[in-house]
């Protein structure tokens, strides 16, 4: 199998990246299909009240053919009651359509918010690579998919009209109330059924959008190397300035430690510098700290400055884990620490 084959997952920083750029798994046609049921959901709950609404604009505008004399205030208080009827009547349907539109497209992508997808892109010009996705496997099977969505759809309106007409035999002998309101209700029958068959679609080419999503954004093994080695850096950028990092610091070691008053060792992996004055510290302080490599550089200063050492693991350890260079060291190593310094005065006076 080749590194290049697309075999990996992708990594969250493609992910991200594509994200960024709005390449995100979503269906165009999941938020469609719930607003208009949601929308005739609206319709059928509202009835009575836009019944009503229509009823008063009704009434309104025929109260006001026998006008006579229009003055500004009645052509302004006229129109003032027309949108204010108007928004009673469309608002509510609106509002819940809006609603329910970003409800679906957070549960499809989140919260997004990019410019990306508005930048001029002069590529979408090339007339080669656009017929090229007209002709590939995506756009056959979004075509195969719309043509089972109209047989599905048309199937459905046909098989339910031809079924509620078999009950209407009678249409002659009804009123034109009557009339109307079983139209009504066949329209809004026909309309329910084809809108949830819209929504099962959709959410059938929601969820393979999201595979074809994955899939178009599978890596591969190369691609995945190359991503990691970016994001942990170049090995050779990351020695240099790991080198540069420890010439600092043995400069810094090197005017520090000879006023140190001790250096506690664990005994080759740590080595900690500590000073302690009177008179300006309240506690002792850590000058110069390193392991390894600069715990064997702190020795070889102490000891070419007759810096007194003294081996104690346990305290080496805490002061290198939980003291940074420069801080006096917490209450709780007070005595620990005294002690070593005990030691040490005991030393220089002997």
């Amino acid at each position: 199998m080749s590194d290049t084959e697309k075999t990996e997952q992708p990594t969250g920083k493609r992910l991200g990246e594509a994200r960024q750029k709005g390449n995100v798994a979503k269906s165009p046609d999941l938020s469609s299909a719930i607003t208009i049921l949601v929308g005739f959901l609206l319709l059928y709950a509202m009835g009575r009240i836009l019944y009503n609404s229509l009823k008063e604009v009704t009434a309104f505008t025929l109260a006001n053919l026998s006008q006579k004399d229009f003055t500004s205030d009645i052509i302004v208080e006229t129109i003032i009651n027309y949108v204010y009827l108007s928004a009673k009547i469309l608002l509510p349907i609106l509002g819940g359509l809006l609603v329910v539109g970003l409800i679906v497209s957070y549960i499809q992508i989140g919260f997004l918010f990019t410019t990306q997808t508005i930048k001029p892109d002069l590529t979408k010009l090339n007339i080669v690579s656009g017929v090229k996705k007209l002709f590939n496997v995506k756009s056959f099977v979004k075509l195969l998919f719309s043509v089972a969505k109209l047989l599905i759809i048309g199937g459905i309106g046909i098989l339910y009209i031809k079924k509620e007409l078999a009950k209407l035999d009678n249409l002659i002998d009804i009123g034109i109330a009557q009339f109307f309101i079983l139209t009504t209700k066949l329209t809004f029958g026909l309309v329910m059924r084809v809108s949830i068959a819209l929504v099962i679609l959709a959410i059938v080419d929601y969820i393979y959008q999201k595979w074809q999503y994955k899939r178009g954004m599978k890596m591969s093994k190369k691609e995945v190397k190359d991503e990691r080695k970016q994001a942990d850096g170049d090995p050779l950028i990351k020695s240099k300035i790991k080198s540069a990092q420890i010439q600092m610091a043995l400069k810094r070691m090197a005017s520090a430690i000879p006023k140190a008053d001790v250096v506690v060792t664990n005994p080759t992996h740590y080595a900690i510098a500590l000073k302690y004055d009177r008179k300006t510290m309240l506690a002792p302080k850590v000058v110069a700290k390193g392991a390894d490599y600069l715990a064997l550089k702190i020795r070889e200063i102490a000891k070419k400055h007759k810096i007194p050492m003294v081996e104690d693991r346990s305290l080496a350890r805490t002061l290198y884990k939980t003291v940074d260079v420069g801080k006096e060291i917490p209450q709780k190593l007070y005595y620990a620490v005294a002690k070593v310094l005990s030691y040490v005065y005991g030393l220089k006076k002997k």
